[in-house]
Order: structure tokens, then C-alpha cells, then sequence
């Protein structure tokens, strides 16, 4: 199923991202989504939404070589 991270940042189906809101990461294709059409991260306790607040796992590894290649979900981790 196309969403808004496949079809507007070419970001592929299982592909890790990481949450501005809520620091959590996912996989695209996870999304929640609303009546409205608006695409949201998974986790029900966030109201981030995927075009603004999702950013690709490899820029925060990035900035953060000692977190895992592969990110654990639920864990929070912390941008700064």
C-alpha cells in the first residue's frame, strides 16, 4: 500500500524510521491512520505525523554511531 513516506520520500516498505514527537522508531508502512487521510506514527500515545516527524534511521545513526544498526521498537532514543 503507497503512503506518503513511499510515494513523496521514495522510502521503502519495511525501511526504518525514527519519530521527531514521541524519539520511537517504526518501519514505513506501520502508520496510523486517521479519517481525515493523515498518516501518524504507530504508536497510539504520539501524534506525530509522517510527513514532517519521521525522519530515516541512517540520519539519526548519523549522529549517533553507538545506536544500533537495527533499532529496538518502543525504546526511545534520544536525538540530543
Amino acid at each position: 500500500m503507497k503512503n506518503i513516506q513511499t510515494e513523496a520520500f521514495g522510502r521503502q516498505e519495511g525501511e526504518w524510521v525514527w519519530c521527531l514527537h514521541c524519539e520511537r522508531c517504526y518501519q514505513v508502512g506501520e502508520n496510523r491512520l486517521e479519517i481525515s487521510g493523515q498518516e501518524y506514527c504507530p504508536y497510539p500515545d504520539c501524534d506525530g505525523d509522517t510527513m514532517f516527524d519521521s525522519w530515516p534511521w541512517s540520519a539519526i545513526k548519523e549522529k549517533h554511531p553507538d545506536y544500533p544498526d537495527t533499532p529496538e521498537r518502543n525504546k526511545v532514543f534520544p536525538l540530543y
